[in-house]
C-alpha cells in the first residue's frame, strides 16, 4: 500500500483528500473482516441512518448519495441479514420506509465502539487545534464544491 501519486498531483491537497477516504475504506473493511462483522462500511453508514427512526427509501438515497438501483441492492443485502425491515407506507405504495430490526441494533451496538476506537486510533498524536482547523478547512472546501455544483446547474440551462 506504498502507491505514490503523479508529480503533478503529490503535493496538492485535493487528491490527498481522495487517497485518505481510499485508504480508510480498505482499513475499516479490513477491521470488519478481522472482528467478523458481517457489514460493510456502506451498510455500516445505512444502519446509522435509521438507528433512531425509519427513514423513507428515497430520503435515504439523498443522505447515502446512491441511486435508486443501488441503494435498493444494498438494502436487500441488509433485509437478507434481517438488519433491517422495509415497510410500504400505508398512505402510498409507492413510498418505502426502511426500519432497523433487533438483529440490526446488535450488529450496530458491536461495531460503534471498534469504528470509535479506529477513530481514536487514528487521532492519536494529532493536536487538537490541527483537528479543528483541519474541519474548517474541510467544511469550506465542501462549501465551494456546493457552490461549484450549483453553479453548473445553473448553466445547464
Amino acid at each position: 500500500m506504498n502507491f505514490q501519486f503523479p508529480p503533478f498531483s503529490r503535493d496538492k491537497f485535493i487528491p490527498n483528500i481522495g487517497r485518505t477516504s481510499k485508504l480508510m475504506s480498505l482499513l475499516v473493511k479490513a477491521l470488519f473482516a478481522q472482528e467478523k462483522l458481517d457489514l460493510t462500511k456502506e451498510q455500516f453508514i445505512i444502519l446509522l441512518c435509521i438507528e433512531e427512526e425509519s427513514i423513507v427509501q428515497s430520503e435515504l438515497a439523498l443522505i447515502t448519495e446512491r441511486n435508486k438501483g443501488s441503494l435498493t441492492r444494498l438494502l436487500q443485502s441488509l433485509e437478507k441479514k434481517s438488519y433491517i425491515k422495509r415497510r410500504v407506507c400505508k398512505n402510498d405504495s409507492r413510498v418505502n420506509h426502511v426500519e432497523i430490526d433487533q438483529k440490526g441494533k446488535h450488529i450496530l451496538e458491536m461495531t460503534k465502539p471498534k469504528m470509535l476506537e479506529l477513530f481514536k486510533s487514528l487521532q492519536k498524536g494529532l493536536d487538537p487545534k490541527d483537528l479543528e482547523l483541519s474541519l474548517g478547512v474541510m467544511k469550506k472546501l465542501q462549501n465551494n464544491i456546493q457552490e461549484l455544483f450549483e453553479n453548473l446547474e445553473k448553466n445547464k440551462n
